[in-house]
């Protein structure tokens, strides 16, 4: 397996978490060397938006599986003011806190206890500050990416950005979701509930804006390329999350972004550790990968259907009269088998809303 290969799936894996796997990522990322089988994987991100806020546990595995969920973790929010607030173990290494969003002017840290070992996070305050994002989509055709029909839907971000006599530090993160309809053969009893399925976008881009050397107070970016599939049959939602940061974040995935696009040639930037922000308090050598990010967040979000697409997308689960059961694809049978891997619900989320 190519390096590059193995940064993308730990990266999707992390950012991930913010869905994964998560969803929006990442690390005290040595991924210089080969990554060592049950190193600790943590990251974490807190806003101050009313959400869902989610911190992803595992465990490195063999370079050709996923990373394994910690689900025997105590995880807590800690605030300058010695405050601890538990997070709630939803199961295979997805640790959720809710009705808890951060505050202007405060500072925050993460503390996660597993087997008697305590590791935390450096405090971190939130910004006060950030931007507005206009966005904007494109169909295209790049026949030379992975096969000779390549169309790709392409998300842009226009984003006005607020002036400020602080340092302005931004990352954008771009979730994907779309509605599944199963198998339903008639009469007889009700179809199944739909699937609704989230992803990260274009998981191996570190979309970021450094507002220290620049006086520009406008940027217009791609943030995210995806293929054209079945995935665009139904409503497909696209939610773009930009994210107020502190240096230490923006100088991280700044590196993080080096690492996944150094394609080892003679003339890039030499090999280097890249550091996170998340140690064990006793033993400050142990490799600890992952990031926990307070943030101030603006979200936007817009929906395509398909409509949009220039080829015929083909409907893989309708009723065949006649037709078993099993031989429709499992995607066609179960949630799961059409996750594969990613967040999903039968819940219709609350913003799934469209004319």
């Amino acid at each position: 397996m190519k390096k590059k290969d193995t940064i993308g799936r730990l990266f999707k894996l992390i950012t991930g978490s913010i869905l994964i796997l998560a969803i929006s990522c990442i690390d005290r990322l040595d991924f210089w060397q080969e990554t060592e089988e049950g190193q600790l994987i943590i990251y974490g991100l807190f806003t101050d938006k009313d959400d869902k806020h989610i911190v992803n546990i595992s465990t490195s595995s063999p370079l050709a599986f996923r990373p394994k969920g910690v689900s025997n973790a105590a995880v807590y929010l800690l605030t300058a003011g010695e405050e601890k607030i538990a997070y709630f173990n939803k199961g295979n290494g997805v640790y959720e806190l809710q009705a808890v969003k951060a505050t202007e002017g405060k500072s925050y840290a993460l503390e996660v206890i597993l087997d008697g070992v305590t590791y935390r996070s450096k405090f971190q305050e939130m910004p006060e500050v950030v931007g507005k994002d206009s966005l904007s989509y494109q169909v295209a055709y790049e026949p030379f990416r992975t096969s000779l029909d390549d169309h790709v839907f392409k998300v842009f971000a226009k984003s006005d950005l607020p002036e400020t006599p602080d340092q302005l530090f931004l990352r954008w993160i771009v979730e994907e979701a779309h509605y599944w309809p199963l198998l339903w053969i008639p009469p007889g009893i009700p179809p199944p509930p739909p699937c609704f399925i989230f992803d990260v976008m274009d998981p191996t881009i570190v979309n970021l804006f450094d507002g220290t050397v620049t006086s520009n107070r406008q940027t217009e970016k791609l943030l995210a390329t995806r293929k054209i599939n079945n995935a665009f049959l139904f409503p497909f939602f696209v939610t773009v999350k930009q994210l107020s940061i502190n240096r230490d974040a923006f100088e991280y995935w700044e590196r993080i972004n080096i690492v996944i696009n150094n394609k080892g040639s003679l003339f890039d930037i030499p090999p280097a550790p890249v550091f996170g922000n998340i140690m064990n308090t006793e033993n400050p050598n142990e490799l600890v990968l992952g990031f926990f990010e307070v943030a101030k967040s603006s979200v936007s979000r817009f929906y395509v259907t398909s409509e949009i697409s220039p080829i015929y997308l083909q409907p893989i689960c309708d009723y065949i009269p006649g037709k078993p059961t099993n031989q429709y694809p499992a995607e066609c049978l179960s949630c799961e088998g059409r996750a594969a891997g990613r967040d999903w619900t039968s819940t219709k989320p609350d913003w799934w809303v469209y004319d």
